[in-house]
């Protein structure tokens, strides 16, 4: 697979990446179990606010104005 170096990668490109086959299986699950995984991500972080983006860091840390 070819990476393309601008934006995001897609998630049927990442989960179709030679390279994540063994790492699935090494963690005991498949594209459908991550997939739901994230479904499930999506939809608990949706009901939570998002702080706001000037006071946090990439890394959570959080910045006084």
């Amino acid at each position: 697979m070819r990476w393309r170096m601008t934006g995001e990668v897609e998630l049927d490109e990442l989960l179709g990446d030679a390279l994540m086959e063994p790492v699935m299986r090494s963690a005991g699950v498949n594209t459908d179990d991550v997939r739901r995984q994230l479904v499930e991500l999506a939809r608990r972080l949706g009901h939570r606010p998002a702080p706001p983006a000037a006071m946090v860091t990439l890394r959570g840390e959080r910045l006084t104005p």
